[in-house]
């Protein structure tokens, strides 16, 4: 009995092994095939081609019988590993048959690779067949669009990407946990956004940014990085993402060829927790009015929205900016911690935000003899209604020789005291050379700080700063 099947190596034709279980037959035996006995198995193997671009897609003729109508064993290898094997042809592919991994993966892999095809009748009689086919480098992936290059590991450029970042990544490198408890130190306990703004004023002050061309060579080791205190952009953003990994966030890496640049991404989950880092980034680095913190937004495999914030030490000044010709790019190549489950992303908590520290004021007035000077404050409650409470450091101090008074108080106690009433106020010191006082403050209502020169003779010098930080819980 003459009998034979056609499977296929390509990715579109896999419905086929899957729906028709892969086998077809032929029933009519000759006469002459009954007559001989004691035959070895015939097999047959063959592809339509033996080369080609990762993932490799050539298909594959096969038929596996015995003359004697007494096989046992049927069996197809890929690589030396068995990925189908039946009591006969018949069952090589049942109709729930599913490709195991690593089928797939030596389809994708560049080199060469065996196909191989092996019968045994009940009489111990074998026959097998190898045939070789080479895998070739996939190709470029050149059309406008993002590629996640964890999938594409084969296809240029984001198979350099892989071979050059993945084992950069490094969370549990001695010296980069050792960097990351360091930056941190000012928000110990739960992965924070407070944490992340940490890392990234670590860096950005510690690390001094050398400028050399993207491809001229790989990145080194963060260790290698955190040693010489200096790196250019994608040692900055493997050192980033080493660093965020470190505390418990998910980091990823983005190359973008039409810029020539490098940078992390930081995970930040729901559209809250992006707008709360956000709002910390616009008061904590002071950004430009009209211009705003970037992050990419898009949805996964299971339909969920992801928001990955731009942490980018060499080309931005804040969390958010970039080089603008990066934010235009028609191409941008990502790849995820390669040791890592890509479907275990980590966000930071956003409860205890900070929101600063920010100067409010820094100012150094002339006060006459016999008058004041008024400083008015609104809070940033008063802006951002989200964030519930505010810290003030108070620091005024006189760089003459005389004495001052200062007081804390409310726009009525301010009314009162330029109507030379009597007022009320919060706090105050008289007749001082200077105050360090610290204060909270839970309500939107503005505050006001009067400092007076009571000296009837001579005028005074005094310096006033105001830091405020504010908190969303």
């Amino acid at each position: 009995m003459r009998i034979f099947a056609v499977a296929f190596l390509a990715i579109a034709l896999v419905p086929f092994i899957l729906l028709s279980g892969c086998c077809s037959y032929l029933t009519d035996i000759t006469e002459s095939d009954q007559i001989i006995e004691n035959r070895p198995p015939q097999i047959d193997l063959t592809l339509n081609f033996t080369s080609g671009p990762s993932p490799f897609a050539s298909s594959y003729t096969y038929w596996c019988y015995d003359p004697d109508n007494n096989i046992i064993s049927c069996e197809l290898k890929i690589d030396g590993k068995t990925y189908a094997k039946g009591t006969n042809q018949s069952t090589l592919f049942p109709e729930d048959y599913t490709y195991p991994d690593f089928y797939w993966e030596a389809r994708k892999v560049p080199g060469n690779h065996t196909l191989e095809i092996i019968a045994i009748d009940s009489n111990g009689l074998t026959a097998s067949k190898i045939v070789n086919f080479t895998v070739l480098s996939g190709e470029w992936l050149s059309e406008p669009g993002w590629y996640n290059c964890n999938e594409n590991l084969y296809n240029p450029p984001c198979d350099y990407m892989y071979e050059e970042y993945c084992d950069k990544i490094v969370p549990e490198n001695l010296v980069v946990r050792e960097a990351a408890a360091q930056a941190i130190s000012k928000h110990p306990g739960e992965f924070s956004l407070n944490q992340l703004l940490d890392i990234y004023d670590w860096v950005h002050s510690n690390i001094f940014y050398q400028n050399v061309p993207i491809d001229m060579w790989p990145p080194y080791p963060p260790d290698e990085t955190l040693h010489t205190k200096s790196g250019d952009c994608k040692n900055q953003a493997v050192l980033i993402a080493s660093m965020v990994e470190a505390i418990g966030g998910s980091a990823r890496i983005l190359y973008i060829p039409e810029c020539r640049h490098a940078f992390t991404e930081v995970y930040l989950g729901t559209d809250q927790d992006v707008n709360a880092l956000s709002n910390a980034v616009w008061a904590h680095y002071k950004v430009t009015k009209g211009t705003y913190p970037t992050w990419h937004t898009h949805k996964n495999a299971n339909n969920e929205t992801e928001n990955w914030f731009i942490f980018d030490t060499a080309g931005g000044w804040y969390p958010g900016n970039t080089i603008s010709e990066c934010m235009d790019a028609s191409n941008v190549y990502y790849l995820l911690d390669c040791n890592r489950d890509p479907e275990q992303l980590k966000a930071p908590v956003t409860y205890g935000t900070e929101y600063g520290p920010i100067v409010r004021q820094n100012d150094t007035q002339i006060i006459q003899p016999g008058w004041s000077y008024n400083y008015w404050i609104p809070p940033w409650m008063s802006t951002v209604p989200e964030y519930k409470w505010c810290h003030y450091k108070l620091q005024i101090k006189s760089l003459s020789t005389k004495p001052l008074n200062w007081y804390l108080t409310n726009k009525q106690g301010y009314l009162d005291h330029n109507a030379y009433r009597g007022f009320n106020y919060y706090y105050g010191e008289e007749q001082v050379m200077g105050t360090n006082y610290e204060f909270d403050w839970n309500k939107s209502d503005t505050f006001y700080i009067i400092i007076e020169n009571e000296d009837p003779k001579s005028s005074i010098t005094v310096k006033t700063e105001v830091i405020e930080t504010c908190y969303k819980s």
